[in-house]
């Protein structure tokens, strides 16, 4: 293949302008401001489910206390029913005997009942504190996140400026090129990684390798329009003046 020396001294100036792409979409895809916003969507989403969580505990805790509220106040108006009626004198000495066994132990079952109400109580107090201290989690994440954002977006949007550009240089690189040249140029590119590099030397700065005498030998002798490629890595080799 033949091309004009200056084309493919230009073909390494497109071949840098592709790996500045690269460089750009692999930044793009392994986005530092994109993994914190990530990092801190996840933190969001546990601490969201954290407060789901204690917020379902309280309920049960809240049914759990007014059942509890609810017999000791049925023990403890049946405890006042019965001192009254033991009080009033009324009873036979059976009756009163029974009776006075009978408050006895709803004075048992109202100090029981007394202590599992505190006991509730205070892991009551304990979990509505937790939902505050996990909603004040959620709170602070969300603003962070927000913050995460806006710096995610703005290096989009810069990545996407800087993308912008330098496809417009490429594409002013590539004006005059002919088709066949660039055609063989991307063959090279998608098979090698890059598609024209200079030769150093005696060395493609593709692959670093050094040539044969005899291939780098018949580089020099070679007429300055061939179109050479590196037989280690299948790269367009460019010479330079020097060569």
């Amino acid at each position: 293949m033949k091309a004009d020396p200056h084309h493919q001294r230009r073909l390494v100036d497109i071949a840098d302008l592709d790996l500045r792409l690269a460089g750009l979409a692999h930044r793009r895809e392994h986005l530092p401001e994109q993994e914190t916003l990530d990092g801190l969507t996840a933190e969001r989403r546990a601490a969201t489910e954290s407060v789901a969580r204690a917020r379902i505990h309280l309920e049960d805790l809240d049914r759990a206390l007014a059942k509890l509220r609810s017999d000791l106040d049925a023990v403890r108006r049946r405890r006042a029913h019965d001192s009254d009626l033991l009080a009033s004198g009324s009873l036979s000495e059976h009756q009163s005997t029974e009776l006075d066994y009978e408050l006895r132990s709803l004075a048992r079952r109202q100090d029981a009942l007394e202590a599992e109400l505190g006991e509730l109580s205070e892991r009551h107090e304990a979990m509505e504190a937790d939902v505050r201290h996990s909603g004040a989690i959620v709170t602070d994440l969300d603003a962070r996140i927000g913050m995460a954002r806006t710096l995610r977006d703005t290096a989009l949007a810069e990545l996407e400026e800087a993308v912008t550009a330098t496809t417009a240089e490429r594409a002013r690189e590539a004006e005059g090129i002919p088709t066949d040249i660039l055609d063989f140029y991307a063959r090279c590119a998608e098979n090698a990684g890059v598609g024209a590099a200079i030769l150093n030397g005696g060395r493609c700065s593709a692959c670093a390798m050094d040539l044969d005498r005899s291939t780098v030998a018949a580089f020099r002798s070679a007429p300055a329009d061939d179109v050479l490629t590196c037989p280690e890595c299948g790269v367009i080799v460019v010479r330079t003046g020097s060569q």
